[in-house]
């Protein structure tokens, strides 16, 4: 199976091409290309199947496990996506900062789109062929893609590109920078990634969350209009922490990320969280068991 694995490295020529979105807000009044609304999304050698090589990589909750044939991906603009065989994958593990908020996706519809989002940011896949060789943003909206093409309630897969979007890795557009582990902290914390949002409390990022779950399930924005409003969230928090930072030197030093906004922007005014504030309307639920003969059955 390994052996079989190595002609993977022909799929270098799969990495994706040009972005889906706009990259710094402005794209809502966009109509959406995903593959909610376009056909010929697909998976190949679906679904992913993984061999019986449990990993364990130090400090992370989950288990690994290699991919054992790689998996391609075609997205709603016709790129091309690529997970090469050994890529290392634990399931849809969500950023562990909003586990407590989304809880732990680990349905079977989830598994196709999360090895192939691991094999471009995922921890343990640092020296794999397609590590960041596509954009933060392209990576993360291909998650959604395979969110949608695996069957996941659109919701749902709105929610958890939220999370993945406020949570998740990210590294300057071009590639390089340090490695972000959805499972924990960064292992090296770039100083210069792009848009980071590190400076954010723990607290604050927790509470974005929630109230992007409570602007996707009482608006049902498409995915520019989403993309748009964690942008603008985004913004907030920025200025929100540099305003504190003001506070405690007596100085204001709030530097922008050289990108334009539109402040025309406001999403409705969000209401004090209620009972239902932090849950979403499409709660992941459930376990799957990936079977294939001759690999691993492995509970995700």
């Amino acid at each position: 199976m390994f052996r079989s694995g190595l002609f993977c490295l022909a799929a270098l020529s799969l990495t994706a091409c040009g972005p889906t979105l706009p990259r710094h807000g402005g794209g809502g009044s966009e109509p959406e290309i995903s593959c909610l609304t376009q056909p010929g999304c697909s998976f190949d050698q679906s679904p992913v199947r993984v061999l019986n090589e449990p990993v364990r990589l130090p400090n992370r909750a989950y288990t690994f496990f290699p991919v054992a044939q790689p998996l391609n991906f075609v997205d709603a603009k016709g790129n091309q996506w690529v997970a090469p065989a050994r890529t290392l994958t634990d399931g849809a593990s969500i950023p562990k900062i909003f586990v407590s908020i989304v809880g732990e996706p680990t349905s079977p519809e989830y598994i196709n789109a999360a090895a192939v989002h691991d094999a471009y940011c995922g921890i343990g896949n640092e020296k794999g062929a397609m590590f960041h060789r596509a954009d933060w943003q392209d990576v993360h909206l291909m998650f959604y893609d395979g969110l949608i093409v695996g069957g996941t309630d659109p919701t749902r897969a709105k929610i958890m590109f939220a999370a993945v979007w406020l949570g998740g890795p990210r590294w300057p557009d071009g590639g390089g920078g340090g490695v972000v582990s959805t499972q924990g902290a960064e292992v090296i914390a770039p100083d210069n990634h792009a848009h980071a949002l590190s400076p954010v409390p723990e607290a604050r990022l927790q509470e974005a969350m929630r109230q992007s779950i409570r602007h996707i399930n009482r608006n049902d924005p498409n995915m520019p209009e989403l993309v748009d409003y964690l942008w603008w969230l985004q913004r907030e928090m920025l200025r929100e922490v540099a305003r504190s930072d003001d506070r405690d030197s007596g100085e204001y030093e709030y530097e922008s990320d050289g990108y334009a906004y539109e402040d025309s922007y406001t999403p409705e005014p969000d209401p004090t969280p209620d009972t239902e504030a932090g849950l979403p309307d499409v709660s992941p639920d459930g376990t799957g068991t990936v079977t294939d003969t001759g690999s691993l059955d492995v509970a995700l």
